[in-house]
């Protein structure tokens, strides 16, 4: 999967911050209420982590920056 592919899923998707090899995704879908409930995602091939907060998926974004320096 390309660092830019969000994971599969429904909601609408919004690309935050991208990298050669790692991207941030936001994922907005609305519950049963009608509320609408974000996610964010850290996609590092093969690895997709998920995220309740957009400061914690920043943090591992930026991390995963550093080891590549």
């Amino acid at each position: 999967m390309p660092a830019a592919a969000h994971p599969e899923g429904p909601g609408v998707w919004t690309l935050l911050q991208d990298h050669v090899t790692h991207a941030l995704w936001q994922q907005d879908e609305a519950d049963a209420g009608g509320r609408t409930v974000s996610r964010f995602w850290v996609v590092n091939p093969p690895e997709t982590l998920m995220f309740d907060t957009f400061d914690e998926a920043e943090a591992m974004f930026e991390r995963l920056g550093e080891f590549e320096d």
